[in-house]
């Protein structure tokens, strides 16, 4: 099955469906135009058959124009056919008004023309439930029914022998298809009841039928259309992983080439062995970043290579970093408390917090300064403190102006995945000074709804809890 197969959309069965529901203006037409010819059909057979058999000649003597066709009856019948052909016309806006109109134009004497005017009664007792409603079809029927039964007591009513010429009957009566008995009146009645039961109960299935298809189909589409949302937020989330996964390489990197470079070039006159050494350590650092980066990047290309797998950084990988920034300049202890939870996506986070904080210490507080970390593992949640003291003492000015101001937000996007949070802010001066970052993160969803501290954790250096943004 090709890609494009899996992903085409349903559509309504039928080839021949599909063109009437593509074309719905040319088949409402050609009804009426089949309307049309049946009713000119009717008329001339009227015309046509009006004839009387006489037994002493034997032959048939044509009477003349039927009654009704005659001046001015003749303006009705044709007001009739033009009145229900409208109905046709619009049976899909308006059918149960539809309906309605045919049935009260349709009393009266309208000779084989009948015919054509069931067929059309039909069409629009079909379209109720079709176009609108179960309940509305059998309100359509309803009043079928009740219609029919009342043109075929009007019709008893004419053929009895209490029928009079004065009698409202006359008008709404057909005198060529008067009923004679009760029998008759209750055989018709029940054949017209059955019938018209039958047309809406097709109507009625067909229109549940389309109406199921129109949602199955609606649904598709509606499913189409949330894949692609969630495409499109995978790919934006994606992109949002990888900037602040550059960010993280970049920051680092970047920061600690600079403190190296500089501490080289402050030295390469009095200790050019330590400046060459400073040099060596700050281009190992630019080529694990670009490292890094390659492999980051190579994960995106399509081609079908393959991309350099390694195992993302984690708490294990902490003694490293604190010993690369250590080599850049900055006094680093780190104190790990509690075993692993064996979560790789959180050892990262944590490792990117870590990360995070030291590069800043060394952007903004500069090579000299003194930082305590601190990891404190428990058993529903984690918790990461990194805290520096402000510049050393005669130290030279700190690298500054390289923020992006990316980093903490990246932090926090990072700590909202496993319900946890971040706060970094500075550190009054009354208990040490400088600045502090502080994250906790619950090990597991579950663990997410646990009681949280409501305050960081206080520092063995610090007078007080203060220090929150």
């Amino acid at each position: 099955m090709t890609p494009d197969a899996e992903v085409r959309l349903p559509r309504p069965p039928g080839v021949i469906r599909r063109a009437f529901a593509a074309h719905p203006r040319a088949v409402d037409i050609t009804i009426v135009v089949w309307y049309f010819i049946g009713s000119a059909l009717g008329f001339t057979l009227d015309i046509a058959t009006s004839t009387t058999w006489d037994e002493a000649t034997g032959s048939s003597t044509w009477e003349g124009v039927p009654a009704h066709l005659m001046w001015p009856w003749v303006l009705i019948a044709i007001l009739r056919v033009l009145i229900i052909a409208a109905a046709l016309l619009f049976r899909r806006r308006f059918p149960l008004v539809g309906l309605i109109v045919i049935v009260v134009v349709t009393f009266g004497e309208q000779g084989i023309q009948a015919l054509a005017n069931g067929v059309a009664l039909m069409f629009l007792l079909y379209a109720v439930p079709v176009y609108r409603s179960v309940a509305a079809g059998w309100v359509a029927y309803g009043i079928a029914v009740a219609a029919s039964l009342l043109q075929s007591a009007l019709s008893f009513w004419r053929g009895s022998a209490n029928f009079e010429a004065t009698s409202p009957a006359n008008l709404l009566a057909a005198e060529s298809s008067s009923v004679q008995s009760i029998g008759e009146l209750i055989t018709i009645s029940i054949i017209s009841a059955v019938w018209l039961l039958a047309i809406l109960m097709l109507g009625i299935n067909l229109g549940n039928r389309r109406r199921y298809i129109a949602a199955v189909i609606d649904r598709a589409h509606q499913l189409a259309r949330e894949r692609d949302q969630l495409a499109q937020l995978a790919v934006a989330e994606e992109r949002s992983r990888i900037a602040r996964e550059m960010h993280d390489i970049v920051a680092h990197s970047v920061s600690v080439m600079i403190a190296l470079s500089e501490g080289a070039a402050r030295a390469s006159e009095r200790a050019p062995e330590a400046a060459a050494d400073a040099m060596r350590r700050s281009a190992e650092t630019g080529r694990t970043a670009l490292a890094e980066m390659r492999r980051l990047l190579g994960a995106l290309h399509s081609s079908g290579e393959e991309a350099d797998l390694l195992p993302q950084p984690g708490v294990e990988d902490l003694p490293q970093l604190v010993e690369g920034f250590s080599k850049a300049g900055l006094l680093v202890t780190l104190d790990v408390q509690g075993s692993a939870a064996g979560d790789r996506g959180q050892d990262l986070a944590v490792y990117r917090v870590v990360q995070e904080g030291l590069t800043n210490v060394l952007r903004y507080a500069g090579t000299g300064a003194r930082v305590r970390v601190a990891l404190d593992r428990e058993a529903d949640r984690t918790t990461v403190l990194v805290r520096d003291y402000g510049p050393a003492p005669g130290a030279p000015p700190p690298v500054a102006g390289l923020g992006s101001g990316r980093g903490l937000a990246g932090l926090a996007e990072r700590a909202r995945v496993f319900g946890g949070k971040i706060e970094s802010g500075p550190v009054p001066a009354g208990s040490g000074g400088g600045w502090r970052l502080w994250a906790v993160l619950p090990v597991s969803a579950a663990a997410s709804g646990a009681d949280e501290p409501s305050t960081p954790p206080r520092d063995s250096s610090e007078r007080s809890p203060d220090g929150n943004r």
